[in-house]
Formats: C-alpha cells, structure tokens, sequence
C-alpha cells in the first residue's frame, strides 16, 4: 500500500513531501518528521470499501455494492496481489478486460472520500468516533487456542499485498487491556503486526484486508509451524493513509514554529545562541501587514535568513508578497519545512 493514497511523483511538491517522510525524529526512524492526518469519517455515499472475490471460470465482472463513481474515489483491482486496471467501472460493479480463470483471489478497493470540517480558511479531515471505540483491524487464528508465542520457535509472518510486515513486540503489563496496548504500541505506522493470544493485530489502514500469517501452535506435544490466510477488520478504524496536501493553517502560525526551531538550533550549535537575524531584512511588497503583529519580529528574522551563496532559504508569494493572515496548505509547509533543513546542514554541519 502506498504511504499516501492522495500523493503523486507528478505533484509538485512530491520531491519535497518525500525528503520529510523520510527523516526520522528517532533514531531508528520510526517516526518521521511529518505525518499524515487521522480521519474516520467519509462522504456519505463515497464510503470506504474493500471487497474480495474468488472467481469462477470465465468471470469478467464484479459487483460493489455501495460503490458511487467519483473521481476522487477510484476503484484499485488487484488480481492475486497484482494491480490491474478495469476496463469499465461503474455503479455498484466493475467489469475486467478478459474473462478471469477460477480460482484467482480478487480484491476491490475504493479508499472514500473523507469528509472535512471547515472552520474559515482552515478546514481539514477529523476523527467523530471517541477514542474508547476505536480498534485495531484484527483476526483470530483457526489455532489460537494452541498457539506458541515464544521465540524461540520460527519467526511469525504476515504479508499483507504482498509486503511483509515487521512483528512488533508489545509489552503488555498485568492491568492493561491487551487490544489498547497494542493499539497504543503501533500509533500510525504502517509497517508492523502483533499477535497476542491467538489474535492478529494488524495496522488501521489494512481494515478489511487479507493476509497471510505464519505461525506456531502446539499439536500432540510438538510445536509446528502454520500458514493461513485471514482477514482483518474492525467496526471503527482510524486512517492514517492520506497527506491531505490542501488542508490549511495561517501562514504566520507556522512560520513562527520554524522560527522557533531556528532559535533553538542556533542555541544548540553556536557559543551566542540567536538574539535577532543577521542578515538585512527582506523586502516584502506587504510589509506593513506586518507592523505591530505579535508574530513580526520573529517572521521578519526567519525569512532574511540565507543560503551561504546569499540566497534566500524562504520563498515569497507571487509578487513578493507574504500575506501572512492567509492559510498555508500543507504541500507549502512541506516545501519550507524541507528548505529549512537543507539550511540547517548546509550552515551546522
């Protein structure tokens, strides 16, 4: 599964979102340094489907009941893990190319159309399900009641469309409840699975998928090793699959967060720390929007800093303009949060 479904090489911020997702904030990078944003809540008639079929001999097409064709909700057929593009999508079915041989593992997916909450410019995805009512998309095993957790024993799988998944050991203590634990161990990634008691947990954004997992159990006083095929799900999930490169936050805002990091990098790295901007203030067409704003000093300190060959690190708007009471999207941040970096390494390293 792509990390972002709302995310392609061909935008023009792509370059930029990449370089961030993959800087970790850990040292193992578990966390990168900027993340998607959780929802749970779609357009009506636009919800999320997944749909699995094993096809008969000589069978072209497949129903999705429910399924209303949008653009910004396409279907993803893949054929035994391979994804392949149906020749007709329509309401509530699909229809392949070819006839299909039996016995092929069909998978229909449309990810929905989150809904959105707007607020002024700021508008975003959300999350209406409380906290105490989410789970993780999870699968008794045909052997739980036998199974084999230790170690020592083969290394326990899980490939989900064909990835394999890490197993992420949780350490659940005698007063907590396995499934919150576990739900709390895994945050957002994406990557890892957990099986406990029998019961496989699997990320929230494999809510309603197959997967394989390999795993011991104790038969006749022997320990042997099992692969199955399963289905994860859970009645409320909470998605974290998207970017969501539009949603906004007011310029000034966010750029009074970078300059706090600017301010604590210089503290960390030089003798004097950073009392104001080194460099002459930039000229702005809108300058005076600025003036007796309680985020102007800082905003006019970060975008006069330069790159060492004098360039500015920060761009403006068209026209020179910063309009700092507007929103900034997302795909915006991403472009400065990766140019500040590139300064950071090129001036401290």
């Amino acid at each position: 599964m792509k990390r972002w479904i709302d995310a392609d090489p061909l935008d023009w911020f792509y370059r930029d979102m990449l370089d961030m997702a993959r800087s970790g904030l850990d040292a193992p990078s578990e966390h990168s340094f900027i993340e998607g944003m959780a929802y749970d809540t779609f357009e009506q008639g636009h919800e999320r489907m997944i749909k699995r079929y094993v096809t008969f001999n000589g069978q072209q097409e497949f129903a999705i009941p429910g399924y209303q064709v949008h653009i910004e909700n396409p279907v993803f057929v893949l054929i035994d893990g391979v994804q392949v593009q149906p020749e007709k999508v329509e309401n509530e079915k699909i229809t392949m190319p070819n006839p299909l041989s039996g016995g092929l593992e069909v998978l229909c997916i449309a990810y929905g159309r989150p809904a959105y909450r707007e607020d002024g410019c700021i508008q975003g995805p959300y999350v209406e399900t409380d906290e105490s009512a989410i789970f993780l998309p999870s699968a008794t095993l045909s052997m739980a009641a036998d199974y084999q957790d230790q170690t020592k024993y083969q290394a326990e799988t899980v490939t989900v469309l064909g990835t394999k998944l890490k197993r992420l050991s949780v350490k659940i203590l005698s007063e907590e409840v396995p499934s919150e634990a576990i739900k709390k161990a895994f945050g957002f990634r994406q990557d890892v699975f957990a099986i406990h008691q029998g019961i496989v947990y699997l990320p929230f954004n494999y809510n309603g998928f197959t997967a394989i997992v390999g795993y011991n159990y104790r038969n006749a006083g022997r320990v042997q090793f099992k692969q199955e095929t399963i289905v994860v799900s859970t009645a409320h999930a909470r998605y974290h699959d998207r970017f969501f490169p539009n949603v906004r936050m007011k310029r000034a805002q966010f750029l009074v967060l970078l300059q706090q990091m600017r301010v604590d990098i210089y503290n960390r790295y030089t003798d004097r720390g950073l009392e104001s901007s080194t460099y002459p203030q930039r000229t702005i067409q809108d300058r005076s929007s600025l003036s007796g704003q309680w985020y102007e000093q800082d905003v006019m300190d970060l975008i006069s800093e330069q790159f060492l060959d004098g360039s500015c690190v920060f761009p403006l708007y068209e026209n020179n303009m910063l309009e700092p009471e507007k929103c900034i999207t997302r795909a915006e941040a991403v472009v400065f949060l990766n140019r500040f970096i590139e300064w950071a390494l090129e001036k401290f390293r």
